[in-house]
């Protein structure tokens, strides 16, 4: 029997800015050797320096803060962060070998010059959420399930204000994906889906899912 891999706690944190009357956020860009690494917003797993007590949330805001500064330079203070979701990789090896369980903050804290550190950072960009999805759509941005999900709920906000209050009015979910298949399609099932409790994505009513479309990721909400 092969062991259960281990769920390491992780943190990530999305920035916002306004510009241009455009509600953007920051990506940052996973160094690979292909060159075309994910898409990502800072963040990173915890580490025993992050850890001053037993408390995983507290650990994971430390973390969020040292990596946004060791990978892009920014500093962020640790009472900006809001907390707005928090995501465990599924147990499937076809997806990824490890598991995380990542802490999802956000911050409208104004930042200066970004400098990736060019050892796990290798790019960045600002852009509007919807613009991201549309680039990860044609090909352009890898991404990942949880970064397109915060993306589609971020695009539908104008200001950081008004994602600020989305995030406020709303219990903070904890998911944890469920992987299946409708017709031959990849399909990632989450809590308060029709089919997610029996892991049928064919069950007909509410969608809650990501879809894998050849190599780009969909997201699916109809409550």
């Amino acid at each position: 029997m092969t062991d259960k891999p281990l769920i390491r706690p992780a943190a990530t944190l999305v920035l916002l800015r306004e510009q241009a009357n455009t509600l953007e956020t920051l990506l940052l860009r996973r160094k690979s050797k292909s060159g075309k690494g994910a898409w990502v917003f800072p963040g990173g797993v915890v580490e025993k320096q992050d850890a001053s007590c037993d408390n995983e949330e507290i650990a994971a805001r430390a973390a969020a803060v040292r990596e946004t500064q060791e990978e892009a330079g920014i500093e962020v203070a640790p009472e900006s962060l809001q907390l707005i979701s928090h995501w465990t990789t599924p147990d499937a090896p076809e997806v990824s070998k490890k598991r995380f369980s990542t802490w999802f903050f956000l911050s409208a804290q104004s930042v200066g010059e970004i400098v990736v550190d060019n050892q796990e950072i290798d790019a960045y960009r600002w852009c509007a959420p919807a613009q991201a999805i549309d680039d990860h759509r044609a090909g352009e941005l890898k991404m990942l399930p949880p970064t397109i999900v915060t993306l589609t709920e971020l695009a539908t906000c104008r200001t950081i204000a008004e994602a600020a209050a989305f995030y406020q009015q709303r219990q903070v979910p904890y998911i944890e994906p469920r992987i299946t298949s409708v017709d031959d399609t990849v399909c990632m099932l989450y809590a308060g889906d029709a089919g997610y409790d029996i892991g049928d994505g064919s069950v007909p009513g509410a969608r809650n899912r990501c879809w894998l479309e050849g190599h780009s990721w969909r997201y699916e909400f109809q409550g």
